[in-house]
């Protein structure tokens, strides 16, 4: 009975030692330009998908009145890249390109 939960914390041990490694492998990246169609304190909606911003997200504007990512809203066309984890969107940069009048 010994050596089973012996045999057993050790396979636990190495499973959890292995998960982080498929996160990593299962790691896919996404690049997107669109209009934003709601907006919220911590992602936006694009296309019908929810982006969320990402803890490290870093902005890039060409417009001096868009410099914190509580400054876009809706209708806003934005680029944006990042990776999906878990089946999570997370933006990693978001670039803004002030229209040009037409």
């Amino acid at each position: 009975m010994k050596s089973l939960k012996t045999g057993l914390s050790h396979l636990l041990i190495i499973v959890a030692l292995m998960l982080p490694l498929t996160s990593a492998q299962a790691l896919e990246t996404f690049e997107v330009a669109g209009v934003i169609s709601e907006v919220s304190y911590s992602s936006f909606t694009v296309r019908d998908q929810e982006y969320r911003i990402g803890s490290t997200a870093r902005l890039d504007s060409s417009d001096a009145r868009r410099t914190k990512f509580s400054d876009f809203r809706k209708g806003d066309q934005i680029w944006f890249k990042g990776i999906i984890l878990s089946g999570v969107y997370y933006v990693e940069i978001i670039m803004y390109e002030t229209p040009e009048p037409s």
